[in-house]
């Protein structure tokens, strides 16, 4: 079934909805417990997933000394993401929220891109940049807020959760001959035993138990289904449909996104949110140089 190019295309279409629904889980986790617990008990969960995963797929778990060390500076950096990501959601829109977040890493990373001077822009892409700035600004309403509205808001937790999670995509680029699980299983004990011991109150381990099935339906998604397996199954379409195609569905993400928050919040957008989504979206597609016809199964 995951062999056939074209029934991966279709299942790739999990990777962005399940993307969108983390961000429902997160809002609801923000209900029971604080940004101090869903670190610690994400790593934990992920973790504890990946590696039965890895002895099934038989992928070598032995991890050179450079890379060990730059999965250090990944889990200091994912902390980051986790923490302002939830503190984001529990201020902010779900839908709105997540697709800013998902609309800003890719651009982050792009900017990083050129001051490393790993890519070299041309014209279509400073243009492009430009529209997704603009975009994104629609998408904050910048131009009525201030410091206090984007904190209170949410938006500048958002921000912060896109800039953190674009200096781990631009970190892990540096590690060689070691596999995207592998990495995953490092970063999360190192991420979970670093927040264990620098913010987190054992004390909550006693108040697990009485945590309704809610709860747990989320925490076990965001950490295994939007965090392990969406993980391996995103790999899986790599190595079969290509880099390309498998990252043309990340465009969908925002789309998933602002449903679901309609769906279980009631959430509403206005126009200038939907146009300035739809600029980013755009920007990307171009920073990306993706095709649409790229996330059409059948043609």
């Amino acid at each position: 079934m995951f062999q056939s190019e074209k029934s991966m295309t279709l299942i790739m279409f999990l990777v962005p909805l399940v993307w969108a629904l983390s961000g429902v889980s997160a809002k609801y986790l923000s209900f029971y417990i604080s940004e101090d617990e869903v670190v610690v008990y994400r790593f934990f969960l992920s973790a504890l997933s990946t590696f039965p995963l890895l002895l099934w797929m038989k992928i070598p778990i032995k991890i050179s000394l450079k890379n060990f060390v730059i999965c250090i500076l990944l889990a200091f950096f994912l902390i980051g993401n986790y923490r302002t990501y939830f503190m984001g959601m529990q201020r902010g829109a779900v839908g709105l929220g997540a697709a800013l977040v998902t609309v800003l890493i890719p651009i982050f990373v792009y900017v990083m891109m050129i001051f490393s001077k790993k890519s070299k822009p041309i014209l279509k892409d400073w243009l492009a940049l430009t529209i997704g700035a603009i975009g994104v600004a629609l998408m904050l309403n910048l131009e009525q807020m201030n410091l206090d509205t984007l904190v209170s808001g949410g938006n500048i937790y958002f921000v912060l959760a896109a800039l953190t999670y674009a200096m781990f995509t631009v970190a892990a680029s540096y590690m060689k001959n070691i596999h995207v699980l592998t990495i995953n299983l490092y970063v999360c004990l190192i991420g979970f035993l670093i927040d264990w011991n620098l913010s987190y109150d054992s004390n909550h381990l006693f108040t697990l138990w009485t945590m309704d099935f809610i709860f747990w339906i989320n925490m076990l998604f965001v950490s295994f289904i939007a965090g392990t397996a969406i993980t391996a199954l995103y790999y899986m379409g790599i190595r079969i449909i290509g880099s390309k195609k498998s990252s043309a569905f990340s465009i969908l993400t925002p789309f998933f996104a602002i449903a679901l928050g309609a769906i279980f919040f009631e959430e509403m957008i206005t126009i200038k949110n939907a146009i300035g989504i739809l600029m980013a979206v755009s920007a990307l597609v171009v920073l990306n140089d993706l095709k649409l016809k790229n996330m059409i199964p059948f043609q």
